[in-house]
C-alpha cells in the first residue's frame, strides 16, 4: 500500500488508526470493532487503502478505496 493509507493496529492495550507516513494515531478505541469501522470510514473519505492488523502486527485484511480508472475510450 502507499503513503496516506489508514492502518488499524493494536498498540499499548488499545486499538489505533494511524495514517501511513504520520506519527500519531488519528483515533483510538478499546474495542477492535469500533476502531475498524472508524478506520474504514477514514480510508473511504480519504480515498486510500485500509489495512487491519492482528494484535501480533500481521496484516489481516486489506481494502482499497482509491477511485478506479474508467474504461479507455
Amino acid at each position: 500500500m502507499a503513503d496516506g493509507d489508514v492502518h488499524t493496529v493494536y498498540e499499548d492495550g488499545v486499538w489505533k488508526n494511524r495514517v501511513e507516513g504520520g506519527t500519531r494515531a488519528s483515533n483510538t478505541s478499546p474495542r477492535r470493532v469500533d476502531a475498524v469501522v472508524a478506520g474504514r470510514l477514514a480510508a473511504r473519505k480519504r480515498r486510500v487503502g485500509h489495512l487491519v492488523h492482528t494484535p501480533d502486527g500481521d496484516v489481516e485484511s486489506e481494502r482499497d478505496y482509491r477511485p478506479r480508472a474508467g474504461p479507455a475510450c
